[in-house]
C-alpha cells in the first residue's frame, strides 16, 4: 500500500488573502516577528499497490486533474516516508520525485491572472480579517 502526500500552495506571484489575514492576526495573538504567512493545502492519499513510480504518476494525475487550480497554484507529490513505512535510505522512499509543478511555464498566464485579482484579493483579506476579529470578540463573550 503507497501513501503519497499532495502539497498545493498558491503560486508565489498570486496574492494570498488567507495568508495575509493570518499573517495580521498573529500579532495579536503574542506571535512576534511574523515576516510572512502562505496558506495552503496537504492531501494524504492511499493508494493500492507498491510505493514506485506509478503511484505518483496517479496522484501527480489526480493533483493536476482535481487537486490543483495550476492556473494560480503550484503543487509537489511525494511519499511521506512515515506514512509509507518505507525505509529512509534510498531515493524513492524519502524525497520527492517530481519537481514543483508549473513554476515558470504557468506564470505568464497567472500573471494576468494575479494581477486581474488583486484588488478583489485585498478586499478578500480585509473582509477575512474582519470576520476573524468578530469571532474572536463573540469566543470572548462567550
Amino acid at each position: 500500500m503507497a501513501r503519497v502526500v499532495v502539497d498545493v500552495m498558491l503560486k508565489p506571484e498570486i496574492l494570498d488573502p488567507q495568508g495575509q489575514a493570518v499573517q495580521r492576526a498573529l500579532p495579536r495573538l503574542g506571535f512576534d516577528g511574523i515576516v510572512d504567512v502562505r496558506q495552503g493545502k496537504r492531501f494524504e492519499i492511499e493508494l493500492d499497490g507498491p510505493a514506485d513510480e506509478a503511484a505518483l504518476a496517479k496522484a501527480r494525475e489526480m493533483a493536476e486533474k482535481l487537486l490543483a487550480n495550476t492556473v494560480i497554484e503550484e503543487f509537489t507529490v511525494a511519499f511521506d516516508p512515515a506514512l509509507t513505512g518505507a525505509a529512509t535510505t534510498g531515493t524513492a522512499a524519502t524525497t520527492p520525485l517530481t519537481a514543483v509543478h508549473g513554476a515558470a511555464a504557468d506564470s505568464a498566464s497567472s500573471d494576468s491572472a494575479s494581477s486581474d485579482s488583486a484588488s478583489s484579493d485585498s478586499a478578500s483579506a480585509d473582509a477575512m480579517a474582519d470576520s476573524m476579529r468578530l469571532a474572536g470578540a463573540e469566543q470572548g463573550s462567550d
